[in-house]
């Protein structure tokens, strides 16, 4: 490519398209186009052909795209052959890297085999080969590696790690190269494809060599061979045609379906044309990396990635640098000013939801995919294309230590290594619990949950910006942890075990009482079970209910040493529950602390809960029934904390408190249900329709007060964070501006429509302060409006 003689250099683009010359591709391309047959193949078997002698391997198969033969390359390994067990759907998995493009694990998905994430190296932006080796399990059946950028992985540590899965589990996972990024590329002096591995190549617009769309499959063994050359199309035998009459276009038996994979002979004509070029592409690419690599050293806030070792030749597809510090949208901006664009290339994988259930803790990844930033290095630049570049990362560079010497030092982030176990995570109360363990301690989070109904599956933990940093397994507790599960949560380093999970709807404990207590029962006990197992567990939590010690007088507040006089299934099971604990902590030392907590609201609170259902009924128009001690006329009560306050005293109870003792979380102010009500409805501005009620005929055992005395929580200085009425204002506009909180995704009344501000209604309020109207419907602080036909229950969390 000449230097350009303007002195504005025009933006560089990341990548660019190269195609051969009209007059070295238009006769060969014209003439297949008018030939009739574009699908017949002979330009493909022509291309293969050429690809062999290229990569010194006879069996290439060429397909539509790299996503094709990836697809291909899993679908081959269903079938058991020899040693090799076969794949079984959605039992096998397959170890990944998510620092790639999709296309390499959304073929997982569709073979329907399971993902299990492996961590990135930092060094080289490829899999992290010791996460990977203690990753290995007796379902893994398959590993794909990306080459990064084009610069192989070590593939004789990959090989070691097959044969230490061979010593434990008695096979040896199949290896697949996504080498989409890697045409060229060498390793040990050998192209990649020639190491016993499956290697998949993209021939896609952008790549090296381009075939417009395309890919290429290169296979270790003459089985594979033989049936991907049937599979790619339809599994139809091209060599074998119907033996009644001339009909060419007539194909024997079928005995294994396929798939419209295969190349055509337009793509396989330009591919021929580009071919003769690769190996100038590929040294101007090499060329151009070296002199970054000689011009990049020892930048403050810049780093290159490992130099290659001997034998091993990258293709330098991307040229890649890690920006240090959080500094890289800057260093994004620093380099378009000066018309040049940097890209991290792909998203990590692991985010997205539709494999959210494979969500694994990367602690290695959560890092770089936060500094990898790629420039130009293509066969277009030109030698002041390299200077003008090198210039702007120097000066970058420059910047960012000119700055540094003027900060004082930092004190670095502890690393992760520590693991606390949080039961119920992905619950209301419990996600509020992960979401502060993880901005304010160096914990690595691990949380086990059902994913029952009242879990809204990981919208929570997606919602809180966190969800990347936690491993989540679904189990259910009501059954004992399997070795397997042992094993996967590495579980001695478990330090702190948080249980918060538990069944709460009392309408379902007074409706179904045996299954209800039995899980609460049998979920604290299979624990506890655990727990005694852990070499290195030094607090165990256990989340109790202010409801264990029965409806509180007036004026009464319970303490933590009197006594239980639970009310219905629910309460005498959390009572239960936590008398086994106690047990647990006497007879076999198991840390334990209880605390004992009140109504939470907060944000993603489930749309039954007494807060979001005024909200849902009042922006409806619909009457809310206020449960009242006995003549209506006085309503129930509660003590009302934000879950904020509850994560928060969590983790003062872990540095504060004492083994073996109880800890009240109260909270800051006592409502009766109107007054909360009537709150509700000033801020959004609507009429409040209710009705009084003293007769839950629906709900035997219910209790119209509960209260906590928190003086000894107190006492060792916790104070709320939050204070009661500015977060619950806060609660109502989030709910109200994330409506599918609330179940009213559709309703007319819109976030930009409610009132920026209102008056607070403070405790005892005159009823004028808002639209009041007597209806029939509606809740009571814990319970809401489930005593009476057309409500919604509600339970303490």
């Amino acid at each position: 490519m000449a230097e350009s003689n303007s002195d504005a250099l025009p933006l560089i683009p990341l990548f660019k398209v190269f195609m051969a010359p009209p007059a070295e591709l238009d006769a060969p391309l014209l003439s297949v186009l008018h030939s009739g047959y574009i699908t017949q193949g002979k330009k493909v078997e022509e291309f293969e052909e050429v690809l062999r002698g290229f990569f010194g391997n006879p069996r290439v198969l060429t397909v539509n795209s790299g996503t094709s033969g990836l697809h291909l390359a899993l679908h081959l390994l269903q079938q058991p052959h020899g040693d090799w067990p076969g794949l079984t759907e959605q039992v096998d998995e397959v170890l990944t890297c998510p620092l790639t493009c999709t296309a390499t694990n959304w073929p997982i998905l569709a073979n329907r085999m399971r993902i299990k994430w492996v961590d990135a190296d930092p060094k080289t932006c490829n899999m992290c080969l010791l996460d990977l080796e203690r990753k290995l399990s007796p379902t893994t059946k398959v590993i794909i590696i990306v080459h990064w950028g084009g610069s192989p992985i070590d593939l004789d540590a990959v090989a070691r790690v097959q044969e230490v899965c061979f010593r434990r589990f008695g096979f040896r996972p199949h290896v697949i190269e996504d080498a989409a990024h890697a045409f060229g590329a060498e390793y040990g002096g050998r192209k990649l494809g020639t190491h016993g591995n499956t290697v998949v190549y993209s021939l896609q617009a952008i790549k090296h060599v381009t075939t417009v769309d395309g890919g290429v499959v290169l296979l270790p063994t003459q089985r594979l061979y033989e049936r991907g050359k049937l599979i790619r199309w339809f599994g139809i035998d091209r060599e074998r045609r119907s033996g009644t009459g001339t009909d060419f276009r007539m194909e024997s038996d079928i005995p294994e379906y396929g798939f419209k994979f295969h190349m055509n002979d337009v793509n396989a004509t330009i591919g021929l044309a580009n071919f003769p070029h690769i190996h100038g592409l590929l040294a101007r690419c090499r060329e151009n990396a070296a002199y970054f690599d000689a011009h990049l050293q020892q930048l403050p806030g810049v780093e290159l990635l490992a130099p290659l070792p001997e034998g091993t030749r990258s293709a330098y597809w991307l040229y890649t640098l890690r920006i240090l510090d959080g500094e890289r949208d800057r260093f994004y901006k620093h380099l378009r000013d000066r018309g040049i664009v940097a890209s991290a290339v792909h998203q990590r994988n692991d985010t997205h939801s539709t494999v959210a259930r494979f969500i694994a803790l990367l602690p290695q990844l959560n890092t770089l995919a936060g500094e990898v930033a790629c420039v130009p290095v293509g066969w277009w630049l030109s030698a002041s294309d390299r200077e003008r570049i090198v210039d702007a990362i120097k000066t970058f560079s420059a910047a960012i230590a000119a700055e540094s010497a003027l900060r004082t030092p930092s004190i670095p982030l502890k690393r992760r290594n520590k693991k606390c176990l949080i039961t119920g995570g992905c619950g209301f109360i419990g996600h509020h619990v992960v979401e502060h363990f993880a901005r304010n301690t160096d914990y690595q989070l691990v949380v086990l949950d059902k994913l029952s109904y009242a879990s809204k599956g990981f919208d929570r933990l997606r919602s809180t910006g966190i969800f990347h940093l936690i491993e989540i397994f679904c189990f259910d507790l009501s059954n004992e942890l399997p070795p397997g599960l042992f094993y996967e949560m590495d579980a001695p380093q478990i330090e702190v075990i948080l249980h918060i999970a538990a069944e709460t709807h009392v309408d379902n404990s007074i409706d179904t009482p045996v299954p209800f207590v039995e899980n609460n029962i049998k979920s604290t006990l299979h624990l506890l079970e655990f727990s005694r197992r852990l070499p290195n567990l030094k607090h165990f939590v256990y989340f109790s209910t202010d409801e264990v010690y029965g409806s509180a007088a007036e004026g009464e507040a319970f303490k933590e040493g009197d006594a239980h006089r639970p009310s219905n299934p629910y309460s005498a099971s959390k009572s239960a529950a936590e008398m086994i604990c106690h047990s647990y902590y006497n007879t076999y030392g198991v840390p334990l602390m209880v605390m004992n907590v009140m109504n939470a609201f907060g944000e993603r609170q489930h749309p039954e809960k007494f807060i979001p259902l005024c909200i849902n009924k009042i922006m409806k128009g619909e009457e809310i029934t206020i449960h009242a001690y006995k003549g209506a006329t006085k309503p129930g009560s509660r003590w009302y904390i934000h879950a904020r306050n509850i994560a928060a005293s969590v983790l003062f109870v872990l540095e504060h408190g004492s083994h073996g003792e109880k800890y009240n979380v109260q909270g800051e102010i006592e409502l009766n249900n109107l007054e909360v009500a009537q709150f509700v409805a000033q801020e959004l501005g609507k009429e409040l329709k209710y009705k009084m009620h003293d007769n839950p005929t629906q709900r035997p055992g219910h209790d119209l007060r509960y209260a906590l005395d928190g003086d000894k929580l107190r006492a060792l200085g916790f104070a709320l964070p939050l204070t009661f009425w500015e977060s619950l204002r806060k609660t109502i506009r989030w709910m109200c501006q994330n409506p599918e909180w609330l179940d009213i995704g559709s309703y007319e009344h819109r976030p930009e429509n409610l009132p920026v501000q209102r008056r607070a209604v403070q405790p005892g309020a005159a009823v004028d302060q808002v639209h009041l109207k007597k209806g029939s419907s509606g809740a009571s602080g814990r319970d809401s409006a489930g005593a009476l036909a057309g409500s919604v229950p509600f339970s303490k969390l």
